[in-house]
């Protein structure tokens, strides 16, 4: 009894439990930190459980109950409920921040997921049609591994954005973004500028080191100066004396963000890159780790601090961020994709072989 005892404490809770603090401290950005994560923090909750159930079986109750009443709520209403709080939420955007095609991100979404459950509601009036069972299953898994992906995403950006910055840093990237009237930063750029510029204090108040701050944006066809120079005169208006600043100004993305900065550190430090270097970036907290992938993809391993963003306005710019990880990282997600069609086509051709 002990030996098993023993057994599932290293396997079910010290294997998750490790992997998810070497992905955490070496791989932060992967979707393996937030799964490893989610595991362990189960399994753990499980094992207090268990132990309290050898000290009492009511208390044990206690703690246990409100864990199932969630995990029901989340299988049986937890796709309604998010449409219906997606079409608040798009009431809300719109009434605040106006018509866009970017702004009707969470409509699109409620729609879409509003129609796979009618879908379902019809195949189970006309479930005896093989081919449209089978299509409701292809869309069925591959629905869920979409969510599933959504899970680890999110709990992979939260684990990111608070991370703790317990070293000296040696870069500090503040990513640029559209200007008012072409000149003037936006309250959600100079959201980024105040982040970086908090951990930039932070790191002088703790270890009386100054890192270089890099402001990173270039010029955009309706703009009448480049993002960083915006940038780069909201600093100046503040009153915290920066030693070192650089202005990074032909960037149009996140990629040349993190690629024209390593180039201009380069340049004016006369480094080969940022192998070696502590490199933080500075964005806003829903898109920081789409950016965190962009750079590790580009060989830099950066590290993050995320502005807060207004909560009405989080939902839109979240999935957003998350269908630019997928369009990323397509080809592995297609093969997935592929795999559950060929899987279906399989019992489709054999339903019709036996019969």
């Amino acid at each position: 009894m002990l030996n098993m005892t023993v057994f599932f404490y290293v396997i079910c809770v010290g294997v998750p439990l490790v992997c998810f603090l070497y992905w955490n401290y070496f791989r932060p950005t992967s979707l393996w930190n937030g799964f490893f994560f989610l595991i362990s923090s189960g399994m753990l909750y499980l094992s207090f459980i268990l132990l309290l159930d050898k000290v009492n079986e009511n208390i044990a109750l206690v703690f246990l109950i409100p864990a199932i009443l969630v995990i029901l709520f989340l299988s049986v209403l937890g796709l309604s409920s998010s449409i219906v709080g997606l079409f608040w939420n798009e009431k809300v955007l719109l009434k605040r921040e106006g018509r866009s095609f970017s702004n009707l991100v969470p409509l699109i979404v409620a729609l879409g997921l509003l129609g796979v459950q009618i879908l379902i509601l019809f195949v189970t009036f006309y479930s005896g049609n093989i081919f449209i069972t089978t299509l409701l299953g292809f869309l069925t898994v591959t629905l869920s591994y979409l969510i599933f992906l959504f899970i680890m995403y999110g709990t992979t950006a939260i684990l990111y954005n608070y991370f703790p910055i317990t070293k000296k840093v040696d870069y500090i990237i503040i990513l640029g973004a559209g200007l008012i009237d072409g000149e003037r930063v936006t309250p959600l750029l100079a959201s980024r500028i105040d982040r970086g510029i908090a951990l930039y204090v932070r790191q002088k108040r703790k270890y009386g080191h100054e890192p270089t701050i890099i402001l990173s944006g270039g010029k955009g066809s309706d703009e009448k100066i480049s993002e960083a120079q915006a940038m780069k005169d909201y600093l100046d208006s503040l009153p915290v004396i920066v030693k070192t600043v650089y202005l990074e100004e032909q960037s149009t993305n996140t990629q040349e963000n993190i690629k024209f900065s390593e180039k201009l550190a380069g340049v004016r430090d006369g480094i080969s890159d940022f192998k070696d270097k502590q490199v933080v970036i500075a964005t806003n907290n829903y898109h920081l780790l789409r950016a965190g992938k962009i750079a590790a993809r580009l060989g830099v391993q950066a590290r993050g601090v995320g502005s807060k963003t207004k909560l009405y306005y989080l939902p839109a710019a979240f999935i957003r961020e998350y269908v630019g990880y997928l369009v990323m990282t397509k080809r592995k997600h297609l093969l997935f994709i592929g795999f559950f069609f060929v899987i279906f086509l399989l019992q489709l051709i054999i339903y019709f072989i036996a019969n």
